[in-house]
């Protein structure tokens, strides 16, 4: 099998475990800063739909508030406390951003779902967006820039399509379906560790520890990863931290997957320069796979054709 279809494989299968849980998700646009900087506004939240009884402390919840005029309104919120009164539960909730506590409890039934990731931007380009420059900016280049590279390339093909050329095209696929491949593993190598050098200088904190508490002393915002609720600190440059935290890792990514990965297996943390690696290194397979013509298939066609076979 030709290495392309294998690493096409390796990216199929964990999207084909996962498909099964469609059925189960929605997607939410945040419009507020409440809940920064788990996820920002124009960010869209995956909820997982959820039976409110395996809610507990910790969890983003979208729910109703039981205030709301309008039936539709969802807020999401973090669970800081579940509140029992007699044989009915509340949920307390609390935006990461707010000082304060929500000023109401949430009922098991007013509860939609969990959230379980988020897309950054995705959602300025949904009708939500009231920033109607920012929304047009992210559709050209999401959506317009990608389709008119499409569309040039094709009207070109158009505009110089002939016979000659078509017959040229099915000689190239012919010569193509009669390739080897040869990997190069020394340049797959290079490729795997340059990323890695590259991804461990940018993930590793530059944190000092100081009588006041853990102090960010690079360029780039620190994720200190805890034991606690919520279980993340967000430590911009300069900014000190007095409390305990069990990982630390620069935020390069969405802090929503940092933090969901933390919850996952703090390992997945501690080996992410790896694992990113190591996806860059597969996607980049054109640079050390390399294909030539099967000379030996070509001898014994031209061999088998002397015989009259």
């Amino acid at each position: 099998m030709r290495v392309k279809y294998l690493i096409l494989l390796v990216f199929l299968v964990p999207a084909l475990i996962l498909l099964p849980a469609l059925g189960n998700l929605d997607l939410l646009v945040v419009l507020s800063g409440s809940m920064q900087p788990l996820f920002n506004p124009g960010d869209m939240v995956v909820i997982e739909i959820v039976d409110p009884s395996t809610v507990g402390i910790g969890d983003v919840i979208a729910f109703h508030p039981p205030d709301a005029k309008d039936e539709k309104t969802l807020v999401t919120h973090r669970v800081v406390d579940v509140v029992t009164n007699g044989s009915h539960r509340y949920f307390q909730t609390k935006g990461d951003n707010n000082e304060d506590l929500d000023p109401f409890l949430v009922p098991p039934e007013n509860v939609v779902g969990r959230a379980v990731f988020s897309i950054p931007y995705l959602g300025y380009l949904t009708r939500h967006n009231p920033n109607r420059t920012v929304k047009l900016a992210v559709y050209f280049l999401l959506i317009v820039f990608p389709g008119l590279i499409v569309l040039y390339s094709e009207l070109s093909y158009l505009r110089g399509y002939s016979p000659k050329m078509e017959r040229r095209e099915e000689k190239l696929k012919l010569w193509r379906s009669r390739t080897v491949e040869e990997v190069l593993p020394l340049r797959a190598v290079g490729i795997f560790f340059i990323s890695m050098a590259v991804l461990t200088m940018m993930l590793h904190p530059a944190i000092e520890a100081t009588p006041r508490g853990v102090v960010n002393t690079g360029t780039l915002p620190v994720l200190l990863l805890r034991n606690g609720v919520p279980d993340y600190v967000y430590l911009p440059p300069g900014k000190t931290y007095a409390g305990d935290y069990e990982l630390a890792v620069n935020s390069v990514l969405p802090v929503m997957w940092l933090v969901k990965a933390y919850e996952v297996n703090p390992f997945i943390l501690k080996s992410l320069n790896v694992i990113i690696s190591l996806l860059l290194t597969l996607v980049t397979f054109p640079l050390w796979v390399r294909e030539f013509p099967d000379i030996k298939s070509r001898v014994r066609r031209r061999h088998h054709e002397t015989l009259g076979i």
